[in-house]
């Protein structure tokens, strides 16, 4: 029996997991139900990918009982919230990265996933990707020896309007949790201390750039960049003691990669409809994850488990502070 999936958002990434599903055999992955708050987007998604209901409200998907699992693909200020809809209609989630815009929604969402036995994960698809599955294998092997440094950046240009418009996140929030992510990734769960911080503010007091430097024990460092104003590399390398993996743009996402100066292609499947995102096909993996988990019963990904996502939000949000931004409560 196919997973039945309600879209919550008809946003860019929405956009993109819903062609990466089509990809998928609909015996396995189907959906059932979109919502937005504009009635004519919800239709127009749904038309575009042939989905029975189109919601202009969120409540009519966590009440709907055709529907398994929901994915949140809304802006992140709505992630919490409309997550918790969900949980408390007892509805599975899988919720657009970052979770939340602090550790404590974060903790608040996975407690009540626990009390009502669903399941919830964080969607941190660059974590399944076949690059990440590689990297991960050959560190393990020890193909570059011990791994002691990570560099990685992610900017890419915005108008000074469109900047200022984003009360919800910056650029730490929005693109460099790739890059906190990875560092917990291969050199977590050890929380490091964050060496270095600096960036501008917006006139509402969110970062629009940042440089960080987080130091764990025995010499590793992740350097990371991350940038609302300049296009950056958006490229990471993991330096070890006999060599290095890069990962090339984007990096979380790659299709590209080199171990010890060896390039590597990675084939992904053929989409019907071109994506908004580079490579977001790679959607398909988490996909899969959620349906693997929900057949055997279980509440949490053994990639992202609740511990990595709140470990993670805790940091994000210490790093964000360092920076001087004001958490939201």
């Amino acid at each position: 029996m196919a997973t039945r999936w309600g879209v919550i958002g008809t946003s860019n990434i929405s956009h993109d997991f819903a062609v990466a599903m089509s990809t998928l055999p609909r015996t396995e992955h189907l959906i059932t139900a979109v919502a937005s708050k504009d009635k004519a987007r919800s239709q127009e998604f749904a038309q575009q990918f042939d989905i029975p209901k189109a919601y202009d409200s969120y409540s009519l998907v966590a009440t709907d009982p055709e529907v398994d699992v929901v994915y949140v693909g809304t802006l992140n200020e709505h992630h919490y919230s409309v997550s918790r809809l969900m949980l408390e209609h007892g509805k599975n989630v899988l919720c657009e990265e970052p979770f939340c815009q602090n550790s404590k929604q974060v903790q608040q969402l996975v407690e009540l996933a626990r009390s009502k036995n669903l399941f919830i994960m964080e969607a941190m698809w660059m974590f399944f990707t076949p690059a990440f599955t590689i990297l991960r294998e050959e560190i393990n092997k020890g193909t570059i020896g011990e791994p002691l440094q990570i560099i990685s950046s992610f900017g890419t240009p915005m108008s000074e309007s469109l900047i200022q418009q984003r009360n919800s996140g910056g650029s730490i929030l929005e693109l460099a949790v790739f890059s906190v992510y990875m560092s917990q990734f291969l050199f977590g769960p050890e929380k490091p201390q964050i060496y270095g911080t600096c960036g501008q503010l917006t006139e509402s007091g969110f970062d629009k750039d940042a440089s960080v430097i987080l130091k764990y024990s025995n010499g590793r460092i992740s350097t990371f960049l991350s940038h609302f104003k300049v296009d950056l590399p958006n490229e990471a390398t993991v330096f070890g003691t006999k060599g290095n993996i890069k990962l090339y743009d984007p990096f979380w996402s790659a299709t590209k990669m080199s171990i010890n100066g060896s390039d590597i292609n990675i084939d992904v499947p053929e989409t019907k409809k071109p994506t908004r995102y580079g490579n977001s096909v790679q959607l398909i993996y988490e996909i899969q994850e959620v349906r693997n988990c929900l057949l055997k019963g279980l509440n949490e990904s053994s990639i992202v488990p609740w511990s990595l996502s709140i470990e993670n939000a805790i940091l994000v949000e210490d790093i964000r502070k360092k920076l001087g931004v004001t958490i939201c409560k």
